[in-house]
């Protein structure tokens, strides 16, 4: 964010509240609306979703905390 980048955070499906508190403070503190973004999903939609932000060109990074198996799968699917 300090760089100027934005950023769109997909939390855990299980867990999607702490995720949205962070970014209600964030807009609290005065940062843009379109500059961090929360984007939810069902356990259904969530690989579709990971798929999407590996396919789409505008992206240029994914950072990603779980699984080994998702990450894997993340990385084949950026390649």
């Amino acid at each position: 964010l300090a760089a100027g980048c934005t950023a769109v955070v997909k939390p855990s499906e299980l867990t999607p509240l702490s995720a949205i508190a962070l970014a209600t403070l964030a807009y609290r503190a005065g940062i843009p609306r379109d500059v961090v973004s929360i984007l939810t999903a069902s356990t259904d939609d969530t690989p579709s979703v990971g798929a999407a932000f590996c396919a789409n060109p505008l992206v240029q990074k994914i950072s990603f905390t779980g699984s080994t198996k998702v990450g894997k799968w993340l990385m084949e699917q950026s390649s």
